[in-house]
């Protein structure tokens, strides 16, 4: 019976989006499977160890987790935690049922064991409490999730983000924490909250088609700004005028050896089109990451900065990003922020996962331009493990910039990024803050959608970031 789910799964995968419509027959086949396994555990009682053969024994466990039908979960799940707590069944099974059991009945899971893809991206569902869910995976045996999530990449060669937390439905948390207190795990929440009032949003205003002039000048009342639907009313305008802070995060790892005299050049072609009031940071990155320059005004001294730069070795992409979100960027400055970084996003070094940097950035209201410089030499048109790699790089670039409002451009080489100075700049140089107070005051955590729409100008199109978390 396993063989048979093993293989089915497998031709699915191989090409998912020509075989997504076998899943109803995979589900099938499962639910098929888990009766037939109640069956001979009803005549025969649980079947341990001293009853299978390991290979027989493995095929029960995955037969167990691989089920849709959460009627049949549920009847099992008093079953199977007896089984773990006398140790006859491991405890990840457990883990992996409750999760499953958990999402099956619109809740969010515990151990984060079960991930769904969305086109070209796999997501892990919804989680209780990001904050503890390496505590209670330890307790039932399963290692961080971040080396899940790194499993994940390397095994589909795609980019791989925590969905978003939504909010909680009443009674949700008594009966999750009874649920958990059979589960022999305490549901305490040590998160620490922050009373977020005013939501402030980066709004970059692009003509439809990509030709069109660059508005002269837009008012408050020119924006329309929603929340999950709603109207909000804008407190808080401020024109393209006001100064900005420009964050440059610069890749100088070993992958990126060959362009990094192309990389020093765009970074000096920044600071030369950036406007005289607006600061730039400058962050490179290679084993180390070092702030070069801290935000400052002074062309000579960031021209100085760059040419010094020599750094070298592994690539902790997603590390450096964080870095610069948590060490460089000034939460208490009134000047609107985006960063700029320029990188093949080859990353082999992070403590930190793409997931994770991608809740650093829907918790930021700062801008994030990427530019993707492109040093893998397959072509990404082919089916080559190169091919899809770079496709993923690419792509992973492309997530984070429209997360925050931004933009990603691709250079492959020098000629490419002649334009992408100036229009990076331009590109900021087209950005209104907003800020409101949300109507909805209820600040439970869950994430808010948030949309800009312009009222009188139908051949201009506004963006933001795509949301915030409303803790």
């Amino acid at each position: 019976m396993a063989n048979e789910h093993m293989k089915l799964n497998s031709d699915i995968l191989e090409n998912f989006a020509k075989n997504s419509g076998r899943v109803t027959e995979l589900n099938a086949v499962s639910r098929k499977h888990f009766i037939r396994v109640c069956e001979v555990i009803q005549q025969h009682g649980w079947l341990d160890r001293t009853t299978l053969k390991d290979e027989a024994f493995q095929a029960l466990l995955y037969l167990l987790t691989s089920t849709k039908s959460v009627d049949l979960q549920l009847q099992m799940m008093p079953l199977l935690t007896a089984a773990a707590q006398k140790g006859d069944i491991p405890k990840p099974v457990v883990a992996e049922v409750v999760d499953m059991v958990r999402l099956n009945t619109g809740q969010p899971q515990i151990f984060g064991t079960q991930a769904t893809r969305r086109g070209d991206v796999l997501y892990i569902q919804p989680l209780l409490n990001e904050n503890r869910v390496d505590q209670w995976r330890d307790q039932y045996g399963l290692g961080p999730l971040a080396d899940d999530i790194r499993s994940l990449e390397r095994q589909y060669l795609l980019p791989v983000l925590r969905s978003q937390r939504r909010s909680a439905p009443a009674g949700s948390k008594a009966s999750a924490a009874a649920e958990m207190a059979g589960l022999g795990i305490s549901d305490t929440d040590s998160e620490i909250k922050v009373e977020t009032k005013l939501v402030n949003l980066n709004v970059r205003i692009l003509a439809k088609d990509n030709k069109g002039p660059r508005p002269t000048a837009l008012a408050k009342n020119d924006f329309i700004v929603s929340e999950d639907g709603v109207e909000q009313e804008i407190a808080f305008f401020s024109t393209t005028e006001n100064p900005f802070d420009l964050l440059l995060v610069l890749d100088f790892s070993g992958s990126t050896a060959d362009k990094r005299s192309l990389i020093k050049k765009a970074a000096k072609r920044f600071v030369e089109v950036a406007r005289p009031e607006d600061r730039i940071a400058i962050v490179a990155f290679a084993t180390d990451i070092r702030t070069v320059s801290e935000l400052t005004s002074d062309r000579s001294a960031l021209y100085t900065a760059i040419d010094a730069i020599k750094t070298e070795g592994d690539s902790p992409v997603w590390d450096a990003l964080k870095f610069t979100y948590d060490k460089i960027l000034k939460r208490d400055s009134n000047r609107r922020t985006a960063i700029v970084m320029m990188t093949d996003a080859l990353d082999n070094a992070s403590k930190v996962t793409f997931a994770d940097v991608m809740e650093t950035v829907r918790n930021s209201d700062a801008s994030l331009f990427t530019v993707y410089i492109n040093t893998i030499e397959a072509d990404e048109s082919q089916r080559t493990y190169m091919g899809r790699l770079g496709t993923k790089l690419h792509q992973s670039l492309v997530i984070l910039a429209n997360e925050s409002g931004g933009q990603c451009y691709k250079a492959n080489g020098l000629k490419d990024l002649n334009g992408i100075y100036e229009q990076v700049v331009n590109d900021i140089g087209k950005i209104y803050s907003l800020g409101y107070e949300p109507k909805n005051e209820n600040r439970d955590g869950g994430w808010r959608t948030v949309d800009v729409k312009l009222r009188f100008q139908p051949e201009l199109s506004a963006k933001t970031r795509r949301g915030y978390y409303a803790n």
